[in-house]
């Protein structure tokens, strides 16, 4: 995957207001050229960057790792808590 592709799933998971408890760790789903990419971030926070894991569309699901950059993993991260956050 190239890097543009990738920072724009990074950047949507960012402002991300719908995440999935998993038993792998937080999830949510984005839009970006035409697929919905899932984007994980790992329950051990400790050492664990956001990841690229799964793309589904016309076909099926190829699932992929791709790491996110721990700059790019911070406001992933921050997105999941605001939007888990109970009022």
């Amino acid at each position: 995957m190239d890097a543009t592709t990738s920072s724009a799933i990074f950047t949507a998971a960012a402002t991300a207001t719908s995440w999935k408890k998993l038993n792998t760790g937080l999830a949510a789903t984005v839009s970006h050229g035409g697929y919905d990419w899932t984007v994980q971030i790992p329950p051990s926070a400790e050492g664990a960057k956001a990841e690229i894991i799964a793309c589904s569309g016309y076909g099926g699901t190829e699932f992929m790792t791709v790491q996110a950059t721990w700059g790019q993993t911070f406001g992933i991260v921050e997105a999941a808590m605001a939007a888990t956050r109970l009022p």
